[in-house]
This record gives structure tokens, sequence and C-alpha cells, in this order.
């Protein structure tokens, strides 16, 4: 493993830099490209499309002292050293969470879940599903007309092709619907991708920041995100709705927080309330404090020995709070310096 060591505020600050590095043994790492506009810069989503790498990010403008949410912009490259100029894309407000790019008859096609609308406010949050043959611009997912494939409470959503091709997702419920708080699982069938089903009732917990994987060996669905021990729908039902979400947000900033890897059971396993559909593998170790904001690539071998048992192996980034302990306060882990640690995962089929 190895640690690059930087100091990082969790908040806004216009002093953001976007920094590009590549490295060939995950030890030696080499800037590509830095990137700065006095802006903050964050949600960094980097994917391969066409023969080339495109960087997707979220920009927040300072003015008085007060940060507002810009735009999302789009920067592409040949060689990861130089890019295009940055142009904006998506719409006003909408922040992308994951991008996928899958391969069919056609070529390249890329896939998008975002969010957009009232996040922490009193009104809706709305999940986009869309896909794209150049990476830039976007349409609707599934048959309808509309991208828009839920209204609630959940942001962050990252999903997953299933092996039969068709779509698992997973989202935060932090703002809340009528389903409760904590998560969202979400099914869809790949014969119309932009109608999603989702839990009756929210899974009480919340698995934060997540990233979605598909073991090429085992075929599980995989979920590398936050790990919190506590419910995150702590504050009693009896309260009025308002009051529940700003007391379960207020008891979540002041618990400990962790990262882990888990299971994403088959969707027929979900049941109502997706109990047991999350099945945690292992935790990170020394991921403390402000944690739990995976980047993940498939590592590519270059001398492939084909194997009926072979594994899957992948290249996990996650960011720490290096001077946090083990039960420190999520709140003091947003407000220390951070450390990133590079590893390898590798998925093994068990022996039957």
């Amino acid at each position: 493993m190895r640690t690059i060591i930087h100091t990082h505020a969790h908040w806004p600050s216009g002093k953001t830099q976007l920094i590009v590095a590549s490295s060939s043994d995950l030890q030696c790492w080499k800037k590509e490209w830095t990137y700065a506009n006095g802006c903050d810069l964050r949600e960094m989503l980097l994917f391969q499309m066409k023969g080339r790498l495109m960087l997707y990010y979220f920009s927040l403008k300072p003015a008085n002292n007060i940060f507002h949410p810009l735009h999302v912009y789009s920067t592409s490259s040949g060689d990861a050293a130089t890019w295009t100029e940055p142009q904006e894309v998506c719409r006003d407000g909408e922040v992308p969470w994951e991008i996928k790019v899958r391969s069919d008859q056609e070529g390249e096609v890329a896939f998008k879940a975002s969010y957009l609308g009232d996040h922490y406010g009193a009104g809706d949050v709305l999940t986009l599903f869309e896909c794209s043959k150049d990476g830039i611009h976007w349409e609707p997912a599934g048959k309808s007309d509309s991208s828009i494939v839920y209204r609630g409470g959940v942001c962050e959503v990252a999903f997953e092709f299933t092996a039969a091709g068709d779509l698992v997702a997973i989202g935060r419920n932090e703002d809340g619907d009528a389903s409760g708080f904590g998560t969202q699982l979400f099914f869809a069938h790949k014969e119309d991708l932009g109608t999603w089903t989702k839990l009756t009732v929210s899974i009480p917990w919340r698995f934060d920041s997540p990233r979605m994987v598909r073991s090429n060996s085992t075929g599980e669905i995989l979920l590398f995100a936050r790990y919190a021990v506590n419910r995150f729908q702590l504050a009693p039902q009896w309260m009025n709705f308002m009051h529940q979400k700003v007391l379960n947000l207020i008891t979540y900033n002041v618990l400990p927080k962790s990262a882990a890897v888990y299971r994403i059971a088959p969707p027929q396993q979900w049941g109502q309330d997706g109990a047991g559909a999350v099945q945690i593998i292992r935790f990170f170790e020394r991921a403390f404090g402000d944690t739990g904001f995976f980047s993940l690539a498939p590592e590519i071998k270059r001398s492939p020995v084909p194997s009926e048992s072979s594994s899957d192996d992948w290249v996990v980034a996650n960011y720490i709070s290096h001077e946090c302990h083990s039960h420190a306060p999520w709140i003091v882990g947003q407000t220390s310096p951070t450390s990133v640690q590079v590893c390898r995962c590798r998925v093994l089929r068990q022996n039957t």
C-alpha cells in the first residue's frame, strides 16, 4: 500500500486544486496536470471513452464568504498531461455521482447517475439516470422521455449492471422520504433501464459515498462505502418529519465513521425492507475520521495467466483522517488533515 499525504479540508475552499497523477507501480506518482480557478472544485469523476480520458468535476463559487453551486464541467485528454479547456455539461445544479462506460454492438455508451433538487431543504431531490454516446451530451437511458427515476430524499446514487444486464443501484437517503431515512436499493430490468423499483422501507443505516463494481469471477455485486456502526434513523418516528431529519443529521455527525467493502445480495432476496441485503465483507485498515470516499479501477494485468480459479484485482483509492483515532467523531475528521491510500483489492472465488 502507498499513502500520499496532503492537507485537506472537508469544507469548501477557493484554494482547491485538481491534480491528475499517474503511476506504473502504485508506489511512485507523477503529477501530470494541476488545475485551479479560485473556486471550490469537488466530486471528480474520471472515465475513459473513445480512447480519451474524461474528467468531470463540480464547482462552487465563493461570494461574500459563502460558496454557491456554480456548474459541472468536463475536460478530456489523450495523454493525461494536456487537457482541453473545461466546458459546462449537465443541468444547472446537477451533481453527477457515477459514470460508467459499457460497450455494445453500436460502440461505447456511457451511463450516468446524478442528483438534482433541494438537497438539505424541504423540497424533493431527483435522481437522474442517463446515457451518452460521446460523454458530453446526455439523454434518458430508458424508454421514457424523462431522465427522472426517483423523487424523494436520495442522493449519491451508485449503480452496477448484473451479468444478465439488469441494473442494481444504491443511494443515500439522507433527506428522507415516505420510506424513512438511511439507504435505498433500486432495481431496473435491462429492457427498460429508466424504470426503477425501490424498497418499500428504507434500510435505516447509511452507506455514504457509495461505489459499486461487479466481480468478474463470481458475478457478485460489491459495494465500497463509508461504514457507520449506528443506525442513521435514530430519531423517533413520532416526531414530525423535519425534526427527525435535523436530529438524524446532528447525531450522525458526532458519531465515528470507518470504511468497508460489502456484498449486495441478489435483488430477489431484498424483500420490502432490504434486511440483510447489504452484507459487510471486511473493513479497510486504519480508515478513521472522515473516510470512505472510494475510487476504483480494474487493474490490467500485463501477463494474465488464464485459470479457472482466476481472481479479479482492483486498484482502490480512499482517503482517511490520519490524525484521528478510531472513535473520533465524524465532525472531527472533517476538520482534520487527511491522506489518500491506494491499494490493491482482490476478489477470490470460494472453492466449493
